[in-house]
């Protein structure tokens, strides 16, 4: 039995939490639909026999009939037979979008919280889908017992990285006694596996700088009990962050060295430069200018400076303690300089009052 299980697509994102500007959000809606078009396509060409998709396909407040439509016409495409649970961001309930949809045969939804059957000639999946009110369950496991002659697969959209009953944590080793052959996960969007057979696919497109690395789907298949599992890499895009640390003297060619570094090829880069360290005396950066000459190199550049300015405070008090300067920085002596956050912020001070010529030049 081959089968490809993803999961997280959350189709109709509007990205109004980013820090990258609402104006490439459009852009990166339609990626997350590329990127689950190449899973169909591999799906066909590999003729891969499940897919098993374990819930956020679509953000429901943001999905309309017209985008349901267009995915029912992409899942029609494969002969692959393809099982459904809705997660948290699409729990599925009466009157939601997939009874208002022409269902192709291949399609199978499970629609109930609580914990459902659908047999295949080789294969039995069990899933539990969120409705409306409910996001938790309880003993949905008790005095289940599995087909041993045939596959068994469970489908399920859980947190099992926090104990949060909220987002239907269940015991692992209990359902691993069970025997299950896999356990379908969703909600968590970093690849990752649990028990060899516990996984989760990841988003299939990465949506912010919390989901670095690699995304797409996980591709397997099982025979004569035996798991193998591969990742299969359909993103269109890659969030990465380094941080770039300066001593004194800063080089722009230096910094393009260690961007090149993050970037992936044929991939939409999208990079957060967390600048640190200290400039020389005097040397200011123009982050904005910074930023807009590296856009040639990535689809997105972020820079956060937390860079510190080698200043000699005292020397800056002795010449400016009868102006506004100097108040700013007597009043800052009773304040504990090591803390990082005190430190940037009497530091931006100093440069914005330096900035205005509300000092005196040293001589």
């Amino acid at each position: 039995m081959k089968f490809i299980h993803s999961a997280d697509f959350h189709l109709g994102m509007k990205f109004e939490k980013s820090s990258i500007p609402q104006s490439m959000s459009k852009i990166r809606r339609q990626r997350i639909w590329t990127s689950v078009e190449k899973l169909i396509k591999y799906s066909i060409d590999e003729n891969v026999d499940y897919i098993f998709l374990s819930g956020d396909l679509y953000n429901l407040e943001n999905f309309s009939l017209s985008d349901m439509n267009r995915l029912m016409d992409l899942f029609s495409r494969t002969n692959s037979q393809i099982c459904i649970i809705g997660g948290n961001h699409d729990p599925i309930y009466n009157d939601n979008l997939w009874d208002m949809v022409n269902i192709s045969d291949n399609l199978n939804i499970f629609k109930k919280d609580t914990l459902e059957k659908i047999e295949f000639d080789d294969t039995d999946v069990y899933g539990i889908s969120y409705n409306k009110n409910n996001y938790d369950f309880i003993n949905i496991f008790d005095d289940l017992k599995l087909d041993k002659l045939k596959t068994n697969v469970l489908m399920i959209h859980s947190d099992l990285l926090n104990d949060n009953n909220c987002y239907m944590f269940f015991d692992q080793d209990k359902v691993n006694n069970l025997g299950f052959d896999y356990v379908a996960l969703g909600h968590i969007h970093k690849p990752t596996i649990f028990n060899d057979k516990f996984v989760y696919p990841g988003s299939i497109e990465p949506l912010s700088f919390k989901e670095k690395g690699m995304h797409g789907a996980v591709i397997g298949s099982i025979v004569d009990n035996r798991l193998d599992i591969d990742f299969l890499d359909c993103s269109e895009s890659n969030f990465n962050e380094f941080d770039y640390y300066i001593s004194d003297k800063f080089s722009y060619y230096d910094l393009v060295g260690s961007l090149s570094k993050c970037l992936v090829e044929d991939k939409k880069n999208y990079i957060r430069i967390n600048l640190k360290g200290q400039l020389e005396d005097g040397f200011d950066l123009d982050i904005d200018s910074l930023q807009e000459s590296l856009k040639k190199y990535c689809e997105y550049v972020e820079i956060i400076d937390n860079t510190e300015s080698n200043i000699n405070l005292d020397k800056i008090y002795e010449f400016n303690r009868n102006n506004v300067l100097g108040y700013f920085i007597e009043e800052t002596k009773n304040l504990d300089g090591e803390d990082p956050v005190v430190k940037r912020a009497i530091n931006l001070g100093i440069k914005s009052l330096m900035e205005n010529n509300l000092w005196k030049l040293l001589d």
